[in-house]
């Protein structure tokens, strides 16, 4: 009898066995299949006020399962998101496991990357990023990796936590010039993409801050108390989700505008579902908008990656 095999991925381990662009090409046909029912995916499971997360899908094709369990601490814990990301098959007796956090900081920043390659400007050159903790540095490496920014601007809380963001990935992408502010709604001025990372229970900004044709992801705010964009301004905007179920559960902004009558769920169009039409693409005239809170799916698709990249022996 062959034995099991159980490998570990540290977050530095994670980061050098597979690249951004791997893992944005694995998230955009995750959407697809999510979309065209290939997952079974039940709603995660957040007990109390979200301090804790359970996040499993199964791919039903491939009988392969990613659970995720994390705590999420944004009260100065660093890191604010602790936990395991694994992956089984049924098989095989193979077992992965990873450092959540830093799958989770992958896998958002690669949502962000296939939502602005679909949506954004072609020629974009503008980033702003609103908000400098874990998740930040990755919604960077994501948006570089399908657009040719040359300028990114870091907007924080303080410039001092804005610069340390910076500090991360500068050395990364030399011909890129960064800005650290502490002014989130002049930050969005002029950016052609925006993307928010933070736990934010108020508005950062409003519609009228952006210009025509900017596109906006909306990836930090995962509880209905928590908001980065007013509900009314959210149904301004040419909008897309990640998974109609669990934004109208748990996006404090899309719950805002379907209560107000701003949206209808009949409004609430999935990203996968734009990608796997090919009917969607920049409109030069309208602000877009893509909401997550995150779904495994993504997590599945990291996992993906990580095994088809990397050879981990299994037992046949």
């Amino acid at each position: 009898m062959a034995l099991s095999r159980t490998v570990w991925f540290d977050a530095e381990q994670l980061r050098t066995a597979v690249a951004m662009s791997t893992v944005i090409d694995r998230v955009r046909e995750a959407l697809i299949g999510l979309h065209e029912g290939e997952f079974e995916i039940p709603l995660r499971f957040a007990p109390g006020v979200g301090n804790f997360l359970v996040m499993p899908v199964r791919h039903i094709a491939s009988e392969t399962l990613a659970v995720k369990s994390l705590s999420a601490n944004f009260t100065g814990r660093r890191p604010a998101l602790s936990g395991t990301l694994t992956w089984e098959e049924w098989h095989t007796e193979r077992h992965i496991g990873a450092d959540a956090a830093e799958a989770t900081a992958m896998r958002t920043g690669a949502v962000s990357g296939v939502a602005a390659d679909l949506l954004a400007a072609p020629d974009a050159r503008d980033l702003t990023v609103i908000g400098a903790g874990g998740q930040a540095p990755d919604q960077i490496r994501a948006v570089l990796a399908v657009r040719p920014i040359s300028s990114v601007t870091v907007a924080a809380l303080t410039r001092e936590s804005a610069e340390a963001c910076i500090a991360r990935v500068d050395g990364e992408f030399p011909d890129v010039r960064f800005i650290a502010s502490d002014e989130p709604r002049a930050a969005v001025a002029g950016a052609d993409i925006i993307c928010c990372v933070t736990p934010s229970t108020e508005p950062l900004f409003t519609f009228n801050d952006l210009k025509p044709g900017a596109h906006v992801n909306l990836i930090g705010a995962y509880r209905p108390a928590m908001r980065e964009m007013s509900g009314a301004d959210v149904a301004r905007a040419r909008l897309f989700v990640d998974d109609v179920e669990a934004v109208a559960a748990e996006s404090g902004e899309i719950i805002e505008a379907l209560e107000t009558g701003g949206l209808v769920r009949e409004d609430l169009r999935t990203l996968g579902s734009a990608l796997a039409t090919g009917e969607m693409g920049h409109d030069p005239a309208r602000v877009t908008v893509f909401k997550s809170v995150g779904v495994a799916v993504q997590d599945w698709a990291l996992m993906r990656a990580l095994v088809d990249t990397t050879a981990v022996a299994g037992s046949d």
